[in-house]
């Protein structure tokens, strides 16, 4: 996703650099450009962005630093790059799920933090090639981003990231409305994440199946009970459009949505379910909102994510 960001960014104008700890994937992208496959696009994009290391040191102080790790990751990147920040930085944080903000206000000050959404997609398909979309076709922005303090003096650092990445091909909007733009996304990595990381599955199969996707109406319903007590109006019904066609065919599904939630668990990596279905485990005994289905899933994810080396073995 960073990739996917970044090389918008540049394509717009901006002045950009990559760091990523996947050594080839940086080597790849230093020596040929990033490769983009991109969805509703005939040929692969080239992008050669101003530089890319496996930390900041070689880089230095930017005007805006955007976290694109895992949540379980973000104070580590920030310890581990201290050349990238200085007291006029601006930091924006673009994960899955509720609470990365959180996180990185631990080392900044409000009015120097962002935070918002990706509504589009990435993967790596090698070292130096990603493909993905821009945008989800239901979307009609791929990023939604917000500072953290509405009166920031810096508000002209997010505006121009929203003129580079709409004039780079990636709609955008600085929203007014991020929070619930968030808890909307959050909802449907809710239904789906958790799921396929136990099931190593893609979304497509477990909503396929009957009881698949009556667990994941659950654990819809009970992230919009939890968003509409905090005042965020979601409703069950607008994620029910997504399911495949009943009977399901596998045949007939274009493309499979492999969550990265299944790479991690499938990698024995820490997944983001503290910040997913955790979250709504947490919001929900705040406001006295009952979340057994979220509750359940997010504990089996942890026992199963502090149990990778215990797994049987015929």
């Amino acid at each position: 996703m960073g990739s996917l960001v970044g090389a918008h960014i540049k394509k717009g104008g901006g002045e950009v650099y990559f760091i990523d700890t996947y050594q080839e994937h940086i080597d790849a992208i230093l020596s040929k450009g990033l490769i983009m496959e991109l969805e509703g696009e005939t040929n692969a994009q080239t992008v050669f962005i101003n530089g890319a290391a496996i930390n900041g040191e070689g880089i230095g102080v930017c005007d805006l630093v955007i976290i694109l790790v895992k949540c379980v990751d973000i104070e580590a990147a920030v310890e581990l790059n201290p050349a990238l920040f200085s007291s006029d930085t601006v930091v924006l944080a673009l994960q899955n799920g509720v609470g990365g903000a959180d996180v990185l206000a631990k080392f900044f000050p409000q009015d120097r933090l962002g935070v918002g959404t990706l509504k589009s997609s990435a993967n790596i398909a090698g070292p130096g090639r990603i493909t993905g979309r821009a945008r989800f076709s239901f979307s009609p922005k791929g990023v939604y981003f917000s500072p953290m303090d509405l009166k920031t003096p810096r508000l002209y650092i997010f505006q121009e990231l929203e003129r580079l990445l709409n004039a780079g091909g990636m709609p955008a909007e600085l929203s007014d409305r991020v929070e619930e733009i968030i808890w909307s996304k959050l909802v449907g990595n809710v239904m789906g994440n958790g799921v396929a990381a136990l099931l190593q599955l893609a979304n497509e199969d477990s909503m396929g199946h009957e009881d698949g996707w009556a667990l994941m109406r659950e654990l819809a319903r009970e992230a919009c009970e939890v968003a509409n007590a905090k005042g965020i109006a979601l409703d069950i019904n607008d994620y029910t459009d997504e399911r495949p066609p009943t009977p399901y065919d596998r045949n007939k599904v274009d493309v499979f949505h492999y969550v990265s939630a299944v790479f991690d668990s499938y990698q024995k990596h820490k997944t983001e379910i503290d910040f997913i279905n955790g979250t709504i485990v947490m919001e929900g005994k705040k406001h006295g909102i009952p979340t057994p289905y979220n509750e359940t899933i997010w504990r089996l994810v942890r026992v199963m994510q502090d149990n990778y080396d215990n797994k049987y073995r015929p």
